[in-house]
């Protein structure tokens, strides 16, 4: 069964960013990793760039971008399968 997904990606990874910096846990980095299929890291990627106007968010070769919300890294990469 699958759910709908509703909400804007930038406002749900500032939430998830909040609650990680306030777990009990002394870490010097935080990074949350998402795999997706190519075309919805496309859909991602365009948006996060089009909303960050191209600043602070870093593409590299292999297929994966990542971007900073507050002190968490959010990183994404295509699917390899």
């Amino acid at each position: 069964m699958s759910k709908e997904k509703k909400g804007d990606v930038l406002n749900q990874l500032a939430i998830i960013s909040d609650l990680i910096e306030k777990v009990a846990i002394d870490s010097n980095a935080s990074t949350v990793f998402y795999e997706l299929d190519e075309d919805q890291y496309e859909e991602v990627y365009d948006y996060i760039k089009k909303k960050f106007k191209g600043e602070g968010v870093e593409e590299s070769n292999s297929g994966t971008f990542s971007i900073l919300i507050g002190e968490v890294s959010f990183m994404f990469s295509k699917n390899s399968v």
